[in-house]
């Protein structure tokens, strides 16, 4: 990461799009190489997450749609939307769900 006195002109950025990556980070012009994608090959213990993100997935979709309007509006005027927020408790043990 480089810090920047400020970002540069739209073109320059669209110009580096794909070799330099500028963002702001807390208010402070930064530049980084590109992020990459890692791929097919995952570490094993990313795919061992995944079914608990399966599962969180699939109970958000079993949820009636008032729950789901009660976390929607939960959200409201957050950065997270209320499919989010229901994954989020699901994932940190917030809310114990019945499997």
């Amino acid at each position: 990461m480089a810090i920047l006195r400020a970002l540069p002109h739209v073109r320059i950025i669209s110009g580096f799009k794909g070799k330099i990556d500028f963002y702001l980070w807390h208010t402070i012009p930064c530049a980084r190489r590109w992020p990459k994608s890692p791929g097919k090959h995952r570490t094993a213990a990313v795919e061992a997450q995944w079914p608990a993100f399966t599962t969180a997935t699939r109970l958000w979709n079993n949820l009636s749609p008032e729950i789901q309007q009660a976390y929607n509006s939960m959200a409201q005027g957050g950065a997270l939307n209320g499919r989010d927020l229901a994954q989020r408790a699901y994932l940190s043990g917030l809310y114990k769900y019945p499997h």
